[in-house]
């Protein structure tokens, strides 16, 4: 009667321990399922991170056209260069913000173009005379169009690698 009972003591603890197994491959298929949906989560925020960026390049190039290298003395009278410094300001602080994306693959070009505008800023805001407002505008347009690219190449490796269903597709 006790080889019985120990038998039966023993295929319980054999269940039991098929069953932990079982329960614990199911337990870290769900950590690991959890982990893929928290990093497609990361770069889903990464890529309208970076989208914005990019919107916001594509804005103030916009903006300092006004005074960029297509403007002409006409289109220069009545237009108010200390707006479009306070503007330049805002998009050079909004990109500081959002520099850290900008360091695996360049360098930080982001940090670099906002430390090259500080003083074309203060420049702009205090021009008066049209030639120089177009020579500030002409720097300042310059310097962002040539920072266009990095930006756009940015968003398209963040689109590409956006983890989608566990895999890393292209969207």
């Amino acid at each position: 009667m006790d080889s019985l009972i120990s038998i039966a003591g023993s295929v319980a603890s054999i269940g039991g321990a098929i069953w932990a197994f079982v329960e614990a491959r199911h337990a870290a298929s769900s950590a690991t399922k959890a982990e893929l949906v928290r990093d497609e989560l990361i770069d889903r925020r990464k890529l309208v991170e970076v989208s914005k960026v990019f919107a916001q390049t594509e804005r103030i190039l916009a903006v300092v056209s006004k005074i960029g290298p297509s403007c002409n003395p006409k289109t220069l009278k009545g237009v108010d260069c200390v707006s479009i410094a306070k503007e330049v300001e805002e998009y050079s602080r909004f990109l500081n913000s959002q520099s850290a994306h900008f360091s695996e693959l360049f360098g930080n070009k982001a940090r670099t173009l906002c430390n090259d505008l500080k003083g074309d800023i203060e420049e702009l805001s205090e021009v008066s005379v049209s030639d120089k407002k177009k020579e500030v505008g002409k720097k300042i347009y310059y310097k962002i169009n040539e920072f266009m690219p990095f930006v756009k190449e940015l968003t398209d490796n963040k689109q590409e690698h956006s983890v989608v269903n566990g895999e890393r597709k292209a969207l």
